[in-house]
């Protein structure tokens, strides 16, 4: 059929729907139709025509309705008025500029673009504020222009649309994820900036509409918060671990140093005011040889399950355990009381545990000395090249574990020092005299802890009243009447441990007496 029988026999707008329907039946049609367009030798010197018969099978290829791409605001379409046209035409030498239409696609309508309420205007992108839209005329100059060179907008397939947009949002995410924060908000600017800018080059020169608004205002900030949300609740969960793990070895400040990522500098340490709390079991070297390293462990586990307990519940810290040995403390920069008592009660605590443990049947008897003394100490890390460990060092932790020792001899379970004791009125104590321990160079003031006062019982407070008289004859060098009182505290305690030293050193005295300026100091030469 020629061009002649077309435009006789079937309308122009039948004929492309006709056209549009073939090319949709056969989608493979356009492919092959650019294929030979590309191919042709007889087009290759006539670009203008290769461009329309290329932009011709595009239209008919593409989808029914298309996105205008507009390109400016009204009047960029070269616009000429009927005056100039008819003033040509009556006065063609006398026209100022020459108007040709040859060549030339002219749409005629109304265009007038400075009445802003003209009923043929449409807001666009380029609407002015001062409401001049473009005319219909205009806008469909524009859409053919945007057949012509084939340059209508066409947004992306919604499957690539989907993939980029979520493949943006995952990399965006997981970049952010595994770089610093610092390296992420870089990340951040850097890529917005990239993918606008490439998004514009798309729009301006291949008319392809890249989604903007998901990547850029929405999916890159919620990946960004997303991932610093999630560090920082990477980094919570990591510096709970990190207390767990070291709440087992370190005090809480420590702790907190090291999660806030504070070093701790090798020889740094603080003097405080504290109390030591020393216990050792008795018979743990006998246990050791007879039971195997197993069973042992599970034993001390338990066994010192039971000690922590209570100085964790008086708000004390377990410093160091060595085999069989534990030394708590109770410190502050300033003197305070309240860890002294606190000190005495957790002594009470322990000592009744330990009894409540050995009277278990399943477990062997681990009789538990304790030994208190307060004082300043230096508080922090102790060591030398590769290995620190952070305790208490001076003479208070010393004593009190020399007070720890003096209770194998004096037969007791809880000795304290007259520096714990100081202004403390709230627990039943025994004064057992003044010792120079093994390795001191001054005596210390020793006491025996019962209970606390309102749970001491008349037998108890008797025994201490007669024991302070047998003390006070023993310091005055009467023998005898040292000697009664001692027996009569034995009469009515049965087999008591300070009496029974006592009376010993009493025998001793009594075949070797002292000098007359002796204060009745007893000098230790043992642990």
């Amino acid at each position: 059929m020629d061009k002649q029988n077309i435009f006789q026999n079937i309308n122009v707008n039948g004929f492309i729907l006709s056209a549009k329907k073939f090319f949709r039946e056969n989608p493979s049609l356009s492919a092959q139709m650019l294929l030979e367009l590309k191919k042709s030798h007889a087009l290759a010197h006539d670009p203008e025509k290769y461009q329309t018969l290329k932009s011709l099978i595009k239209m008919y290829q593409g989808v029914d309705s298309r996105y205008l791409n507009f390109y400016g605001p009204a009047g960029t379409i070269p616009t000429v008025s009927y005056c100039d046209v008819i003033q040509q035409m009556a006065q063609p030498v006398a026209s100022e500029k020459q108007i040709e239409f040859s060549g030339k696609a002219v749409f005629i309508g109304y265009s007038e673009r400075w009445v802003p309420n003209h009923k043929d205007g449409f807001p666009t992108a380029y609407s002015q504020s001062s409401g001049v839209d473009i005319s219909g005329v205009e806008m469909t100059a524009t859409a053919f222009a945007n057949l012509l060179e084939n340059m209508p907008i066409h947004p992306l397939h919604w499957g690539f649309h989907g993939s980029l947009v979520f493949l943006w949002g995952l990399g965006l995410g997981l970049a952010f994820y595994f770089l610093p924060t610092r390296f992420s908000a870089l990340t951040l600017g850097g890529t917005s900036i990239f993918y606008l800018v490439h998004a514009l080059y798309q729009f301006k020169y291949n008319g392809t509409w890249f989604p903007v608004m998901i990547p850029l205002v929405l999916e890159s900030p919620a990946a960004f918060l997303g991932a610093v949300l999630w560090k920082y609740s990477d980094t919570n969960k990591e510096r709970q671990n990190i207390r767990q793990a070291f709440g087992y070895y370190l005090p809480n400040t420590v702790i907190d140093q090291l999660v806030k990522n504070i070093s701790l500098k090798k020889n740094a340490s603080q003097v405080v005011y504290g109390t030591c709390l020393c216990t050792d079991a008795g018979q743990y070297t006998s246990l050791s040889e007879t039971m195997s390293p197993k069973a042992l462990s599970i034993l001390m586990h338990h066994y010192y399950r039971i000690l922590f307990k209570p100085v964790k519940q008086n708000s004390g810290i377990v410093i160091n355990i060595v085999g069989d040995a534990m030394l708590a403390l109770w410190a502050k920069t300033d003197p305070d009381p309240s860890l002294r008592n606190q000190a005495c009660l957790a002594a009470l605590d322990i000592s009744k545990a330990v009894q409540e443990f050995n009277h278990s049947a399943e477990n062997p008897e681990l009789p538990t000395r304790i030994g208190l003394h307060y004082g300043q100490i230096s508080l922090g890390n102790v060591g030398a090249i590769d290995h620190y460990e952070y305790r208490p060092t001076g003479d208070i932790v010393n004593t009190s574990s020399r007070m720890e020792g003096l209770n194998k001899y004096l037969g007791t379970r809880i000795l304290v020092s007259g520096e714990v004791m100081d202004q403390l009125t709230g627990f039943l104590t025994r004064g057992l005299g003044r010792f120079f321990l093994l390795g001191k160079t001054l005596p210390v003031e020793v006491f025996e802890l019962i209970c606390p006062i309102n749970e001491s019982s008349d037998r108890q407070r008797k025994i201490c009243k007669i024991f302070s008289r047998a003390l006070q004859a023993y310091k005055n060098q009467s023998w005898e009447k040292a000697s009664c009182f001692f027996n009569q505290t034995i009469q009515i305690n049965g087999q008591d441990g300070p009496s029974h030293f006592y009376l010993k050193q009493l025998g001793h005295y009594l075949k070797f007496p002292p000098p007359k300026t002796w204060d009745g100091v007893v000098y230790m030469d043992k642990k």
